[in-house]
């Protein structure tokens, strides 16, 4: 199961909504949490069918700024539990065996002097529904100075107000991979700021149950923030799946089909690209259209 959360700030720019399109198509999330998308319920219902999604919630934003959705699949067991402004409070239920856990998309308040308005609500959100917690979002604050670089400010008193929130609701980073910073002010002078405001924490009994696998910074070339991309396990589960690693056989290349469909695929993909995020695009599609392959042509390889 993973998830993906992203402030990309609108819905207006065509690149922006293909950028969302194929991070879904190539992560496969079960849930997505947007925020500030500055749309209307209507454009985000004829988004979430685009992308394949089966339920969504959408808090309108209030005049040019704001907006929150979530959105789910079918794979995810997913109840709105409330919602407000500033966060989404989502009930999921495992399928397996009623395990019960609470997600909550979260946004805090861009306002510095109303900064504080946000950790009151953390720790109310607490008290919602006590379970197994995993909080994602944009949390708009840091919580070390080896979290910004540029033209930075020192906000001691700022970054200890979060800490002591998390503390409060007895959250923990998980930490990432990827880019150290998930926004930049984009400025091209002496004032250009990298920080990292996105993050994913979560509750000793959510940890407990789930097994992190990544929680990772994508890149972003439409939005001054990158999304988080978390992707966990349930270890129950785990005892009784496995997944094969991707591996390319040698044997493909001997039929001239493989040749030309690798070939297909670069010109669709590639060609026109102009970052390394474009190739890591290719080889993923190219790696999932090689294994539908085999298994319709070859079956199992080794027998």
């Amino acid at each position: 199961m993973s998830l993906i959360s992203w402030n990309c700030r609108g819905l207006g720019n065509l690149r922006l909504v293909r950028d969302l399109c194929q991070m879904v198509k190539e992560k496969r999330p079960s849930f997505v949490f947007r925020l500030e998308t500055i749309s209307t319920k209507h454009r985000m219902e004829l988004l979430r069918v685009n992308m394949g999604f089966v339920g969504a919630v959408v808090v309108n934003p209030i005049g040019r700024s704001g907006g929150l959705a979530l959105m789910w699949k079918d794979d995810c067991n997913l109840e709105i539990f409330n919602y407000s402004r500033r966060y989404i409070n989502a009930i999921i239920k495992s399928r397996d065996d009623n395990f019960v856990w609470k997600f909550t998309g979260f946004y805090g308040n861009p306002e510095t002097a109303k900064r504080e308005e946000s950790w009151s609500l953390l720790r109310h959100l607490k008290t919602h529904a006590p379970l197994p917690w995993l909080c994602v979002g944009d949390f708009n604050e840091i919580l070390s100075q080896d979290e910004q670089e540029g033209d930075v400010v020192l906000r001691e008193r700022q970054m200890d107000g979060l800490h002591t929130a998390l503390a409060d609701c007895q959250l923990g980073d998980l930490g990432y991979f990827g880019s150290r910073f998930t926004w930049s002010n984009k400025h091209g002078n002496n004032t250009f700021t990298k920080e990292r405001l996105d993050r994913a924490v979560a509750n000793s009994e959510w940890c407990g149950r789930f097994h992190i696998v990544s929680a990772m910074i994508l890149a972003a070339r439409t939005s001054n923030h990158s999304p988080v991309h978390v992707l966990f396990r349930d270890q129950l589960m785990e005892r009784y799946s496995y997944k094969r690693r991707f591996k390319f056989e040698d044997s493909w290349y001997t039929d001239v089909e493989c040749q030309t469909l690798i070939a297909a695929e670069w010109e669709n993909d590639v060609l026109g690209g102009d970052s390394m995020h474009d190739v890591q695009r290719w080889l993923s599609t190219c790696q999932q259209t090689l294994s539908r392959w085999s298994r319709e042509n070859f079956g199992n390889a080794g027998k």
